[in-house]
């Protein structure tokens, strides 16, 4: 028996499916283990094994490839835990990513924050000015030499970068993507004064026109590509030495895939590949049932995500904003807000309550999960409110304590709001649909679209227990 397996590790849960040769499917979900996910991952493999009856080195042995969704890339530029990056440019274009340009000031905001023009503010350069260093060359439009590669200089910076204790290189050099040679040189430049040195080529990366997203796309691959490194590396021996013989693979978030090994290579194109990986078997599901027209719904443990499908093909785009810096590669777009089972519910200094966007996680977790969690969240509320059993969470394997997400319900929210417990976890699912529903609306109606037209599947840890309320 061949088998095909899909592992997605997520915020507060790491979801598994295996598909063997026959049609058969089999399915796990387990908590995430961070900070190492690896370990959440094996033990999401554990339990897929045996629901097929093996041990896992057989399943593993049996297996054609893995693919994987990771937010390691995501959660290390949103946390800000990245590699010190050093960054190369064209002599006198330093300054670009500190200029940026207009759109600088108001990239990934709402339309009514960046209207708020005596509010808007351009984000801190990628990398500070002391870690930057411009090179003598110059490449025209029509990817002529200009200026050759001035290789002494390039060596000093190299020498000075490493001092300074940089973890990784960033090169975006002008018209590069006409004629790569001086980049690929500084490459091989690197690889001379610092052997094992991380090191990402614009030309390479994104070859593409606009200076500054070019330069901020590569730079934050260069952030996250050794933390990436570190976490794909030992995952993949490991598995390796339990007996996967084929491939593993790594989802994209343009909806595609790619091997273990290059993916640090391109680390930027994993992000929102948890995001994406839904939308994809959307598209899939949607083909075989004839709807032309989906709105994929996915309510996780941490977020809220909405993709289309519109004439049979998932809605792309030609890149993303991250922190209001470009990324400049292909994604499929998914819209996201922290509305998932583990959003907090509180209530702030005006009496207004609120649900998200922060998450209680895989750790503590909800209050009922019983691990510490004080703060009540939306899994709180729908266990409450009788919409989850509390003796069958996880297929019975982890039990709830509706006394502990009443009790957080109560002291958090109700006494603040003058309600009890039932009436605290009612609020709260109410505010959690409204939230949902709105974001539904927006992506739907906003794009030009009649709802009429679509259909909606609700997928993900409590899509299900919601969808009915997208109204």
């Amino acid at each position: 028996m061949t088998y095909v397996i899909g592992l997605d590790v997520g915020g507060t849960f790491t979801d598994a499916v295996a598909a063997d040769s026959s049609g058969a499917l089999y399915t796990a979900k387990t908590p995430s283990t961070p900070p190492d996910f690896a370990r959440g991952f094996e033990n999401a493999l554990d339990l897929l094994a045996a629901q097929a009856g093996l041990g896992t080195e057989e399943l593993l042995a049996e297996t054609s490839h893995v693919a994987h969704g990771t937010t390691a890339a995501l959660n290390a530029l949103v946390t800000g835990d990245v590699a010190t990056v050093g960054f190369l440019t064209t002599r006198g274009h330093g300054d670009a990513i500190t200029i940026m340009n207009v759109e600088g000031r108001y990239l990934g905001l709402s339309p009514h924050e960046a209207q708020d023009t005596l509010r808007t503010r351009k984000p801190d350069p990628l990398v500070a000015r002391s870690l930057r260093r411009e090179v003598t060359e110059r490449v025209d439009r029509d990817g002529r030499v200009v200026v050759p590669l001035d290789e002494d200089e390039v060596r000093a910076h190299l020498r000075e970068l490493v001092a300074q204790g940089v973890d990784a290189l960033a090169v975006s050099l002008l018209w590069s993507f006409r004629n790569q040679a001086h980049e690929l040189r500084i490459r091989e430049l690197a690889r001379q004064e610092a052997p094992g040195l991380y090191v990402t080529l614009s030309s390479e990366l994104t070859p593409r026109i606009r200076e500054f997203a070019r330069a901020a796309t590569t730079i934050m691959n260069a952030q996250v590509g050794p933390t990436l490194r570190a976490y794909l590396d030992p995952l993949e021996r490991r598995l390796r030495e339990r007996g996967l013989a084929g491939p593993l693979l790594v989802m994209q978030g343009s909806g595609g895939t790619v091997s273990a090994r290059r993916a640090p290579e391109v680390a930027i194109t994993t992000v929102g590949s948890v995001l994406t990986g839904g939308v994809v078997g959307a598209a899939r599901l949607a083909e075989q049932l004839g709807h032309p027209n989906v709105v994929s719904t996915d309510v996780g443990g941490t977020t809220f995500l909405v993709g289309l499908i519109v004439d049979g093909r998932p809605v792309s785009t030609a890149g993303t904003v991250l922190n209001q810096h470009p990324i400049n590669t292909p994604a499929l777009r998914v819209h996201a807000i922290g509305s998932g089972g583990g959003a907090i519910a509180a209530v702030d200094a005006g009496g207004n309550l609120r649900v998200g966007p922060n998450s209680a996680g895989a750790r503590p977790g909800p209050a009922c999960y019983g691990q510490g969690g004080v703060n009540p969240t939306v899994t709180d509320a729908d266990l409450v409110v009788g919409i989850l059993n509390p003796d069958f969470f996880l297929g019975g394997r982890q039990r709830l304590s509706r006394e502990l997400a009443e009790k957080a319900l109560l002291e958090q929210v109700g006494r603040p709001l003058g309600l009890d417990a039932e009436g605290a976890a009612a609020a709260v699912f109410a505010v959690q649909n409204g939230q949902t529903g709105d974001l539904v609306r927006k992506v739907v109606v906003e794009a030009g679209h009649d709802p009429r037209d679509f259909v909606v599947y609700a997928f993900g840890g409590a899509g299900p227990m919601h969808s009915f309320a997208y109204r």
